[in-house]
């Protein structure tokens, strides 16, 4: 699994390989996560594709195009916030295309449709603080 997004205005990239996890950012490797806990099931399209079965009552506020592909759009409330999260589900797969929210914007894409991962090139140090380390333990 792979992602990138910004965070505090910097570029970040993660890994995650098996039960290893590296973070780039600021021209550095770190094996380990700051995101301890997130695993591969938080971040399967199943889980997303899945959910408006389990939710019949959610339904889509409207219909949008993100680089050509449609998506359903969906808003739901957040706690502590007045600011819906928008979810835009691609409507042919029903895979998430972007989420976003006040703070923050994710981006998906190349479902299925990518070279397998492999690890950042270079040396990766490991995560100050008592991350997990690249086999996964603490």
């Amino acid at each position: 699994m792979y992602w990138s997004f910004d965070q505090q205005g910097q570029q970040m990239e993660m890994y995650r390989i098996g039960n290893s996890t590296y973070t780039v950012t600021g021209g550095q490797c770190l094996r380990g996560t700051m995101q301890q806990g997130m695993d591969r099931d938080e971040v399967d399209p199943g889980q997303f594709s899945d959910q408006p079965e389990e939710n019949p009552d959610i339904t889509p506020v409207g219909r949008d195009t993100i680089d050509g592909e449609e998506v359903l759009v969906y808003e739901l409330s957040q706690d502590g916030s007045q600011e819906p999260v928008t979810y835009y589900i691609l409507a042919d797969s029903g895979y998430p295309r972007r989420i976003e929210a006040e703070s923050m914007r994710w981006d998906f894409h190349s479902w299925g449709s990518v070279e397998p991962i492999r690890k950042p090139e270079g040396e990766c140090q490991p995560m100050p603080g008592g991350g997990m380390t690249a086999d996964g333990g603490s």
